[in-house]
């Protein structure tokens, strides 16, 4: 059967990951969780597939904090059903890199058992964070560069 999550457990995780602190988030997520955030890793590193809480504290400790530090986390929408919590919300934050403020919305989506965090999936808009961290405006229409060093390479079989 499964047990619901109280609004205290959701409202104090949101807390804690709001606050980037690995120590304040550490004792909400379960040893064995799967953490996942879909975007462009190429240009946010968070993003991926982080598994079991060594990796997600890696993420915390490591990861965010050496590529972007966040400034703002402004849930739109929580909603609680069960065992589960959704939010869609809006983050801004300087990239340490170039300095560059970016904000995206994502949505997210929790799975708690016995109060801590066992799922979290994260889905950015991806092509606006891409755009906004390139620095310029990303063409859709634009028909991609072909290599020209393949067309020009001999193949030799030995």
């Amino acid at each position: 059967m499964v047990q619901p999550v109280s609004p205290s457990v959701v409202q104090a995780f949101y807390q804690a990951y709001a606050s980037r602190n690995a120590e304040r988030i550490e004792p909400l997520i379960a040893d064995h969780v799967k953490w996942a955030i879909v975007g462009p890793s190429q240009v946010l590193p968070y993003c991926g597939e982080h598994l079991g809480k060594a990796a997600v504290m890696k993420l915390f400790r490591d990861v965010i904090p050496g590529a972007i530090q966040f400034r703002s986390f402004e849930p739109e929408v929580i909603l609680i059903d069960g065992d589960r919590a959704a939010t869609y919300l809006k983050l801004t934050g300087y990239l340490h890199n170039t300095g560059r403020l970016i904000s995206y919305h994502c949505g997210q989506f929790v799975r708690f058992e016995d109060d801590k965090a066992v799922c979290f999936r994260s889905i950015i808009d991806s092509f606006d964070a891409a755009e906004q961290v390139l620095g310029h405006y990303i063409d859709p229409t634009r028909e991609p560069a072909r290599p020209t060093h393949l067309a020009e390479t001999a193949i030799v079989e030995v």
